[in-house]
């Protein structure tokens, strides 16, 4: 009898340990979110990246290629707001983490963003522009000159003015719920630049919510840390404001001749 019960035993827990082997794997925040742009803009890739409707623009400026996106910019173009703008430039969407299956990522109290973007060498900085980076809340209430209960930590390039002038400074432009109103504030203008050399380069930030810091890296270099947000820890993480135009809101902002970038290989992680 002993050995039967043992032999029942044996057999039940090969039942459970071939049930637990079975079950679907759960992703958590230690698993990395990535994304491409394969099928773009198509059903599969919009629900992979969990693409919500508001503050979509663009999308016939923007297309696939090999698991990138290239992006085109009008000769004089800015933001869709702009009244004297030529011509028309750049994209947005909304990715949403919970839509994607990721809840997780919305929960986390750090998360890093990071991706490759690539400036050809024809690229003309203008006088700035905006470039996708992470945000909290809901979509269109930290960007803009809009604010409520969000934030957003895109990144921009600026061209400064004057004597010592430098194309191409980087920043992170950070929307918080501090700021009461007007546009949003300029965290780290000038810790880098950008390069248009037709290279790939790794851009990331790293946002935390409890202490608002700020990381950024650029090809694997640390190039600014600081507290530049506020008032987030209550506000999860939604997901990544992808937003890339000159601008501003005026034709000022813009290049002097129509110019492509591109983006790819995107993947969120706990840093």
């Amino acid at each position: 009898m002993r050995t039967h019960r043992s032999h029942r035993a044996t057999g039940v827990l090969g039942l459970v340990l071939a049930a637990v082997v079975a079950l679907p794997a759960t992703a958590s925040a230690a698993d990395p979110w990535n994304g491409d742009f394969a099928d773009f803009p198509g059903d599969s890739w919009s629900q992979r990246w969990g693409v919500v409707d508001d503050g979509r623009f663009g999308f016939d400026r923007m297309s696939g290629q090999d698991g990138a996106v290239d992006v085109f910019y009008g000769r004089g173009s800015s933001a869709p707001s702009c009244d004297d703008c030529p011509s028309e430039g750049g994209g947005q969407f909304y990715s949403d983490f919970t839509a994607a299956g990721r809840g997780d990522l919305a929960e986390a109290r750090s998360l890093r963003l990071t991706y490759q973007a690539k400036f050809p060498s024809d690229w003309d900085f203008g006088k700035g522009g905006k470039l996708p980076g992470l945000y909290g809340g809901a979509p269109g209430e930290a960007g803009g000159g809009n604010h409520g209960q969000a934030w957003s930590t895109r990144f921009m390039w600026r061209n400064d003015e004057g004597s010592g002038a430098r194309s191409a400074d980087g920043e992170v432009y950070v929307y918080d719920p501090s700021m009461g109103d007007g546009y949003g504030e300029d965290v780290g203008r000038g810790a880098w630049q950008w390069q248009a050399d037709d290279q790939w380069h790794t851009v990331a930030q790293t946002v935390d919510r409890d202490t608002g810091r700020i990381v950024v890296s650029i090809d694997g270099q640390q190039v600014l840390d600081e507290q530049g947000i506020e008032r987030i820890a209550e506000i999860p993480f939604a997901g990544i404001f992808f937003s890339t135009f000159f601008g501003g809101h005026a034709t000022e902002w813009g290049p002097s001749r129509d110019v492509h970038a591109q983006f790819r290989d995107f993947e969120v992680t706990t840093p």
